[in-house]
Formats: C-alpha cells, structure tokens, sequence
C-alpha cells in the first residue's frame, strides 16, 4: 500500500495546500495520506469508493473528505471527475475560528473521516443542484487564485478554503440525516461543546442532544472519539488556555474563567497536569 506524502503534490512547506482536478478513467489504486486530509467533490460519473476494504457508490455531487492514515481508492469508474483538496486541518482550522460550532462542520470534518477507518460509514453529503452550482463556483474561483498566484494568493487562498469549509458545513443538514450506526447524532455534542467550553457541561446534556441515555452516549463517544466526553472538555478548554497565554496578556484568573474554571488555582493544577507546567511557566517560556 502506497502512503503519499504531500510534498508529492507541492514543494512549499510553508503553505501545505494543494488544488487539482482530476478525471479518473482507470481505477486509482488503495493508497494514504501522511499528515494531510483531502476535500472531495464528485464533479461527474460515478465510482466505487473503496475506504479501508468497504465499497460505497459515489456519483456526481457526493462530498467527503479523507483524513490521513484512512486506505482508500477507487475502482469500476465511469466517467468521474473529480476535485481534490489537499490540506493540513492543523494550518487551516485554527481554535480561533468558530467553524468548529457548527454541527456540519463536525460531521463532515472530523466525524466522518475519522471513523470511516473504524466503521462502515459512507458520506452524508449529498448536493443537490442549486447546492452543485454554488461549490462549483467556489472551487473554481478557489482554483485560479492557487494556480495564478497572484499578489496575496496564499491569504485569499486560505480565505476562499474556509468559505468552501464553512459553505459545505452549512449544507450539511445533520438533523435530516438518518444514521444506523449513531455516530452522526454526536456531532451536536461536539459543536455544542465547542461553543460552550467556557460554561458549565453536563454528560447528560450532551447526551440528550444526541438523543442518548447517559450510559449509551459516553460508550459511543468513548468507542468513536477514543475518550471520555469529560476528558474530550478538559483537553479542548486546555487547548484555548494555551492560546490564550500564548497570545493575550490577561491575567491567569481571566484565562481561567474565560476556559470554564471559576477557581484559578484549581484551573493551574490541571493545566500543569496536562501540560507540565504552570499556567505562568508556560507563558514565560513561550515567550522567552
């Protein structure tokens, strides 16, 4: 199995962003991703996507994106054409930006390449044709600012991802979709905490959203996202207190509050918990 790295694809490593469209008229062999996802639009025909030794039927319009370390290809395609998006999640989906509040977003970006490796779990999005229009116009604009590179390219190219990403999220209707393996119901708990982290979280709020019972909701959270809803909260309000430290000046009680922890002695225990350090250490050495 052949793993592509994505300096295959693009020599900048200060951008790792790459464009393409692509006309398969041969099946394209199993192969992965290394440190890179990739956003794909069905643009015509149809294929067999085949995704860790499970086959789904895509056609025009389908919508989905392939996480690193996810086996996949194509095989029996008939006239498919294709766009691909290359990209590291990690450059471009950065904590500051409230994308991650969407339950579209969630569904399409995390939980869907994430446990397609684990699970038999096909694409949701679907666009229809007023929908197809409206991404066609996007990626095609979205193409010529990353082929013509003019002057600012690399900010309008990451302006015009994150409008496609945010686009996609909307479109992206988690409350029509039926899903008999559960897995979607969770991306309302996600973006709920997403939004939320600063606030007080229950399990058995979230677990009402996704339609759960407490018990069912942490096994499915725990057997999909690989932890505890609680340890999943700690880690996210762990994440925007390092931000916070490495880019503002407010004090560590303000931190603290702003990441859902009324007593900051208690906020710099499970900070140096997780990350070795006082919340003041951590800071200081940022900086020096």
């Amino acid at each position: 199995m052949i793993k592509l790295p994505l300096n295959i694809f693009t020599s900048d490593e200060s951008f790792p962003f790459f464009i393409q469209y692509g006309e398969h008229k041969e099946d394209l062999y199993m192969h992965s991703h290394e440190n890179f996802s990739e956003l794909v639009i069905v643009l015509s025909g149809s294929a067999e996507h085949i995704v860790d030794n499970e086959n789904y039927r895509i056609s025009k319009g389908d919508v989905f994106v392939i996480s690193d370390e996810t086996v996949h290809g194509y095989t029996n395609v008939k006239d498919f054409r294709i766009c691909n998006i290359m990209f590291d999640p990690m450059f471009f989906i950065t904590p500051e930006l409230d994308i991650a509040e969407s339950a579209g977003f969630q569904a399409l970006f995390f939980l869907e390449p994430h446990c397609s490796r684990t699970k038999h779990f096909a694409s949701r999005l679907k666009l229809d044709f007023n929908a197809f229009i409206q991404i066609n116009h996007l990626i095609e604009k979205l193409y010529r600012e990353y082929t013509e590179k003019q002057t600012g390219w690399k900010t309008m190219v990451k302006s015009d991802f994150l409008n496609l990403a945010v686009v996609l999220s909307r479109l992206y209707n988690v409350e029509k979709i039926t899903d008999e393996t559960g897995i979607i119901k969770l991306a309302e708990a996600i973006a709920y905490i997403e939004k939320n982290y600063a606030e007080p979280i229950s399990v058995s709020g979230l677990a009402r959203l996704s339609n759960y019972s407490e018990r069912q909701f942490i096994r499915l959270f725990k057997e999909t996202l690989g932890c505890i809803p609680i340890d999943y909260i700690t880690n996210l309000r762990m994440q925007k207190a390092r931000e916070l430290l490495k880019t503002s000046s407010l004090p560590i009680a303000e931190i603290a509050s702003r990441c859902g922890y009324n007593d900051s002695n208690y906020f710099s225990r499970i900070f140096k918990k997780h990350n070795a350090e006082t919340p003041s250490e951590y800071r200081f050495n940022f900086r020096k």
